[in-house]
């Protein structure tokens, strides 16, 4: 759930006072050590912190200005300790109005400060090219993996139409470019062939051969368990293909979806759940329409999410625990990855503030609008 029990804000960071959740994050797969757990909080610190900081006049300006352009509600400020505090209150409420209650995804906003976004770049690859152009900015962080599978309904679908699957995975895949890291099960494939197929995953089993024997040895019965004729009907079987890499002109060659009209006509063919996606498909497909191309998260720094808004795998096998194991263990044994999705620098005049805003309201949108989708199209969380 994206609502949770917490006041509006209990997630700032601000200079020279941070406050983190008391919450132990842990991966819904396995448990995570080191960096990747949050630092645990007394019992005896106050849910609802008391933050207090020395007046800043630039903050204080850019909430004033925020509040000044419409978006946010003064009502929405409970106990007023400050300029961010009332900032993070009223923020996060009017993101719980854009998003409602979801089922399969799962993210948090953090306010922040430059100096508090700085220490979460601090051990990043790329932190240098960060460059402050904001003195707030908003963090979307996730905290755990939550794997949720196809199973049995693919049938039910396939059934209804050869590409209704992977129309509802591609227009997923679309809205992940333009908002949050989600997973579908091309992203298992892929992932597993970074680690066992010198990442192609469209190599064959000859070509996979060679790269196994040198991990494994030259037994046939070390390495079978790892061809890509085996691995890849689990992780992401045809119909849940959405497209391809073109390794020659070095680009994405994504599958065509299926249209609002087709989507439309179809519902009418359809019953119960099957017809319900129709129409949540056909709205999905026409936000994203009205994205364009374009990200909806003007992020001023992304790290390599390490936990996906939402994983949607084909199954429950074993080869999704041993890929998202591995992942794990990497980041673990030092990779750079982050808890947070990315950093968006809060815009400073009224007009870019709109526009902002407009923004991150069509980017929420169509999160909700996946959430709806990945609800119909799998069951419940994936069991360890």
């Amino acid at each position: 759930m994206f609502v949770d029990p917490r006041p509006a804000d209990a997630d700032v960071a601000l200079e020279p006072v941070r406050w983190q959740s008391g919450r132990n994050t842990s991966a819904g797969r396995r448990a995570a050590h080191d960096f990747l757990t949050l630092p645990d909080v007394s019992r005896d610190v106050a849910a609802r912190p008391s933050m207090k900081w020395p007046h800043d006049p630039k903050v204080a300006k850019l909430v004033a200005t925020h509040f000044g352009s419409g978006a946010l509600r003064a009502s929405d400020v409970g106990q007023y300790a400050g300029a961010g505090d009332a900032m993070a209150q009223a923020l996060f409420t009017w993101i719980r109005r854009q998003c409602g209650t979801l089922k399969r995804l799962m993210f948090r906003p953090v306010l922040l400060d430059v100096v508090a976004v700085e220490e979460q770049l601090m051990y990043q690859e790329n932190a240098s090219e960060f460059e402050a152009t904001s003195p707030l900015y908003l963090g979307i962080e996730t905290v755990e993996d939550h794997v949720y599978t196809i199973g049995e309904r693919a049938a039910r679908l396939n059934l209804a139409h050869p590409r209704l699957l992977g129309t509802a995975l591609i227009l997923i895949n679309r809205a992940s470019f333009r908002t949050l890291l989600m997973r579908t099960p091309d992203d298992f494939v892929g992932m597993f062939a970074q680690w066992h197929w010198d990442g192609d995953p469209w190599c064959t089993d000859d070509d996979a051969i060679d790269v196994l024997k040198d991990r494994f040895g030259e037994k046939p019965e070390e390495f079978q368990h790892y061809l890509p004729s085996v691995v890849r009907d689990e992780l992401c079987p045809d119909s849940m293909t959405i497209g391809r890499y073109d390794l020659r002109h070095h680009k994405w060659c994504p599958f065509p979806a299926l249209g609002v009209g087709a989507l439309r006509r179809l519902r009418w063919t359809q019953t119960g759940w099957v017809r319900d996606l129709c129409a949540e498909l056909e709205h999905l497909a026409l936000l994203l329409t009205k994205a364009g191309r374009r990200s909806l998260f003007d992020w001023a720094f992304r790290p390599e999410a390490i936990y996906a808004a939402t994983s949607i795998a084909a199954g429950d096998g074993s080869y999704v625990g041993d890929v998202l194991d591995t992942h794990y263990e990497y980041f673990n044994n030092g990779g750079d990855g982050s808890c947070f999705h990315g950093f968006i620098p809060l815009a400073t005049s009224p007009d870019d503030i709109r526009k902002q805003y407009a923004d991150l309201s069509l980017g929420f949108s169509i999160l909700r609008q996946v959430d709806r989708v990945a609800s119909l199209i799998t069951r419940e969380e994936m069991t360890q």
